[in-house]
């Protein structure tokens, strides 16, 4: 079966040369070659970062096989001519295909065919330089047995490493249309911003503040604005399993039988109340410099795959969280106002403060307003919701199992149903469960009296008891 997860540009060979003269794997030396082989030499020595001499690069040669009985060190030693037979026999070991298991040692073209490998034409049996650069671009965004491609292998070995140090200017870099991890991720910056909101769903008469963790490349120090991959995660800041569980509902309820009901769409549609809300803060004065930081994310892992390629990531967990103001309400017009808050402040057009007391406002001055959402179940789910909005500056999502619908969720044709197989599991229970202002206890302790009479009133609306769609 082909593998599509990575998506494939053709170019020419002269764009070829260029991307990769810019990663550093075309140089003078591959300038100056005069034939296939020398040309194919010089790439795997740049391909086999272990060997720092040339005495290992040959013994590391030597575990290859160029022919069924030659091994790749004894074969370049001969100075024959590449063939497309053995160049793919070597890939398909570049690339982590085993003998015996993916291919025959005797015919690796009919396993790059099998497989749905790309594969250069040549004009000729022997191949020319031209040929081999070529070959070699394309052998760089082909997927190893593992998935990466053979290019992001090679960045894993650290390959990358020394064009850490390319100015600001000069980054991002991109090969065949993909940002490659130039940027170093021991000198990444962390810290935290407050957004303001536009609801106040704890009702203490101040708009909610939001926490927000970023982290990005220093490289932003010097210039460089850059996209940001945000997730939404009511997780992010602790989750009270303990509490979820004493909120767990009994399933060991006598059934009742459905009764009919006339009930319309115009007797549950939803039209938001407009209440109206606190001013705004006044601000004190602005800055560029943040006062907080934070140590290790809870992350996602595929931001973090990304900001060695010159993405920020952001990560926020919503109304009633830690360091947060509200309360948790679980899919309500509230949770995704202030999903979107984030973004809006990532585009620009809100304000976000340094700490939550001194009203210092701090723009995202780093951010070139682009953003995309991550995120699976949960965290996917508010991606989903943010993207209905259509707020400014969100390019796409990359939500995975998400809910569009919590009531197909957590109920099944007037039914109640055990959510992803979590029998009494529901609304309330997710809520409490990622309530995580319930960790800081002063906080907590004036919070606790409205937010336990919001849990009773969404115990009543979600209503176990019929398990009708309402409003």
């Amino acid at each position: 079966m082909k593998n599509n997860q990575f998506a494939r540009r053709d170019v020419d060979l002269d764009t070829a040369i260029s991307e990769m003269q810019a990663i550093n794997f075309y140089d003078g030396a591959l300038a100056n070659a005069t034939n296939g082989v020398f040309t194919y030499r010089l790439l795997l020595r740049k391909a086999l970062l272990d060997a720092k001499t040339g005495s290992n690069f040959d013994i590391k040669l030597a575990n290859y096989l160029a022919t069924p009985d030659t091994n790749l060190a004894d074969w370049l030693d001969l100075e024959q001519p590449v063939t497309a037979d053995i160049f793919y026999r070597v890939a398909l070991q570049l690339l982590d295909f085993l003998e015996t298991v993916d291919y025959d040692i005797t015919d690796p073209l009919s396993a790059m065919t099998k497989i749905q490998l790309p594969v250069h034409h040549a004009k000729a049996e022997q191949w020319t330089k031209d040929d081999v650069l070529a070959a070699w671009y394309l052998l760089l965004t082909t997927h190893t047995k593992n998935g990466q491609t053979y290019l992001d292998k090679l960045a894993v070995n650290g390959y990358f490493a020394p064009l850490y140090d390319l100015p600001a200017d000069k980054k991002p870099l991109f090969f065949n249309g993909k940002a490659q991890p130039v940027f170093d991720q021991n000198q990444l910056i962390r810290e935290v911003v407050y957004v303001e909101g536009d609801m106040d769903s704890d009702h203490d008469g101040k708009l909610d503040l939001l926490k927000a963790e970023i982290i990005r490349p220093r490289d932003t120090n010097d210039g460089l604005k850059i996209p940001a991959l945000y997730t939404s995660s009511p997780y992010n800041q602790g989750i009270n399993d303990e509490a979820g569980d004493a909120q767990t509902h009994n399933v060991n309820v006598p059934l009742t039988g459905k009764k009919p009901n006339n009930t319309s769409y115009a007797d549950i549609e939803y039209h938001d109340d407009h209440q109206p809300l606190p001013d705004k803060r006044n601000v004190a004065g602005e800055t560029t410099e943040t006062e907080e930081t934070f140590g290790r994310e809870a992350s996602y892992t595929l931001n973090d795959y990304f900001l060695a390629r010159g993405f920020a990531a952001v990560y926020a967990a919503g109304i009633g969280t830690a360091d947060s103001d509200g309360v948790q309400t679980c899919g309500s017009v509230e949770q995704t106002k202030s999903t979107v808050a984030i973004i809006e402040w990532l585009n620009g057009s809100r304000r976000a403060f340094t700490n939550r007391t001194d009203n210092i406002a701090i723009k995202a001055w780093w951010c070139n307003g682009s953003i995309a959402m991550t995120g699976r179940s949960y965290l996917g789910t508010l991606a989903t919701a943010a993207a209905t909005t259509g707020v400014a500056g969100l390019k796409t999502i990359i939500s995975e199992a998400a809910i569009s619908s919590w009531y197909d969720y957590y109920r099944d044709n007037g039914l109640v149903i055990a959510p992803g197989g979590f029998p009494g599991e529901d609304a309330d229970v997710l809520a409490v469960e990622t309530f995580s202002r319930m960790m800081k206890p002063a906080d907590y302790r004036g919070i606790k009296p409205f937010f336990d009479a919001q849990m009773k009133l969404m115990a009543q609306q979600m209503d176990r008891e019929s398990g009708n769609y309402n409003t």
